[in-house]
C-alpha cells in the first residue's frame, strides 16, 4: 500500500481545509529539492487511524517527494509509526502519460500486490496497472481528489480490493 502526501494527506485547496476537518501544522525545513522552505501543511486527524487500519492488511510504504521526511515529520503528526519505508522519488509528476513515481514503486513491490493512493496518475497508468494485474500482480491505482484529500471512501475501496485478493 503506497501513500502519497501532497494532494492525499495534505489537500491542495487550503481555503476549505478547516471545514473538511484538517488542522494546520507549520513546516520549516528542507523541501523536495533540498532548499529550505517554510509553510503550512494541512493534516486530518482521521487519516492516522485510517492508515493504521490499512496497515493491518498490507505493508505500507511512503511514495512521495517528501521521501524520508514523510516518516520523520508527517507520520508523528498523524500518530503513525516512523518506521514505514519510503520509495526514493523526485517531484516529477506526470510525463508522457505516466506518473514518474510508479516505476520505482513497481520495482520495489516486485510481484507483490500493490494499492496506490495518489492524487496524480497519467492517462497511461491504468493500462500499466491492468497489465500488471493480468500478469498475476494485482495492482490498484486509487485516485484521491487533491482538493479534498483522502476520504473514508478511498480507504474502504482499498480494503474491499484487499479482501478480494
Amino acid at each position: 500500500m503506497a501513500v502519497d502526501v501532497d494532494g492525499v494527506l495534505n489537500p491542495d485547496d487550503p481555503t476549505h481545509a478547516t471545514t473538511l476537518g484538517y488542522q494546520p501544522h507549520r513546516y520549516d525545513g528542507p523541501g523536495p529539492d533540498g532548499r529550505h522552505i517554510t509553510g503550512t501543511v494541512w493534516l486530518h486527524p482521521d487519516h492516522g487511524p485510517w492508515l493504521r487500519e490499512l496497515a493491518n492488511h498490507a505493508q505500507p510504504v511512503w511514495c512521495t517527494s517528501w521521501n524520508h521526511l514523510a516518516a520523520e515529520w508527517i507520520a508523528p503528526r498523524l500518530g503513525l509509526p516512523d518506521t514505514w519505508p519510503h520509495i526514493a522519488v523526485h517531484a516529477g509528476g506526470v510525463r508522457f502519460g505516466h506518473q514518474s513515481k510508479l516505476d520505482p514503486l513497481y520495482a520495489w513491490a516486485a510481484r507483490r500486490p500493490l494499492a496506490v493512493l495518489d492524487d496524480e496518475f497519467g492517462g497511461k497508468d491504468p493500462f500499466t496497472a491492468d497489465q500488471r494485474t493480468a500478469g498475476g500482480t494485482p495492482t490498484l491505482l486509487r485516485p484521491v481528489n487533491p482538493y479534498h484529500g483522502l476520504r473514508r471512501v478511498d480507504i474502504d475501496a482499498v480494503l474491499t480490493w484487499l479482501r478480494q485478493l
